[in-house]
Formats: structure tokens, sequence, C-alpha cells
């Protein structure tokens, strides 16, 4: 059985670039969510100053089809700027690696969360418990959030 790690690694591309459409949003006059058009995500890309990278809306659709699979370092540069830039704060970042299927940003994300010993403690403790102790938990967590609660402070 292949974890969810390997298969994270095996995804193509053009399924990773389709999964950031999916996820990576934008907010319309009326507060819905809507997801960036091929043409959008192009257009963008392409009037970005902070790099020299032309993308046409065709050959974003072929990279995203799976017709066009070994697109240059400046496209992928420029597609992991804009989705990075546009993505949820809170959310690991978008890099040309991941793109590639070379690193998990996300990991790298919960290695520096794992730095702090305290988050460390409470991971290794919700890791003994069953899953419904840990379900508890989380709902007490989703409290705190929404109340505020959670203490800046973290000297004690």
């Amino acid at each position: 059985m292949k974890s969810e790690g390997d298969q994270e690694q095996q995804r193509s591309l053009a399924e990773r670039l389709n999964s950031l459409f999916a996820l990576v949003r934008w907010t319309d006059a009326h507060g819905r969510q809507r997801e960036y058009s091929t043409a959008e995500v192009a257009k963008a890309v392409t009037t970005d100053p902070s790099h020299p990278t032309t993308l046409s809306r065709s050959y974003l659709a072929m990279l995203r089809n799976g017709s066009h699979t070994n697109p240059t370092l400046s496209v992928l540069e420029g597609l992991a700027k804009f989705f990075d830039d546009h993505r949820s704060s809170g959310t690991p970042p978008i890099t040309v690696q991941w793109l590639v299927a070379q690193e998990d940003p996300e990991d790298e994300f919960l290695r520096q969360r794992l730095a702090d010993h305290q988050v460390r403690a409470i991971a290794m403790r919700a890791g003994e418990m069953t899953p419904a102790m840990r379900k508890q938990l989380l709902k007490m967590i989703e409290i705190f959030d929404q109340d505020g609660a959670l203490d800046p402070d973290p000297g004690e």
C-alpha cells in the first residue's frame, strides 16, 4: 500500500497544476470563491514585472492537460510565483520543486512547526491518543480559535 506522500510524489505536473487551480481561489464582488481561469493565470504570469517569463493561454492549457510535460525553468518559476503569491495564508509555499515533485514544501512547513519544543510535545502526545480523543482535541482547539482565546505569549 502506498502512503499519501508516495502518491503525491508520483503526481504529474499536469495533476499538480490542476490541483493548484482548484485550490488557489479569489473572491468575487459577491463574496463567492472563484477558480482562476487558464487565461487569467497566463496573463498574470506574463505581465508580472518580477520575471521575464511569457506564457500563452494555449501553452498553459497544454501543460494542464498533459500534452506538454517539459516547460522551461522560467515558466515553472512564473507559475510557482503566481500560485504562491495567491495562496491562503498558513498554507505551505508553492515552489518550483513542488511543481516538479522534487520536494514537498508541506514537509518543510511541518519541520518548521515541529522545531518548536512545545509543538513537538503536543504532537507526540496526540500521536498516542485514540482517533476519538484526537477528534475531541481538535474540536477544543477550534473553540479556542473561534474565541480568540489562544495565548499569544509563548513564554510559558
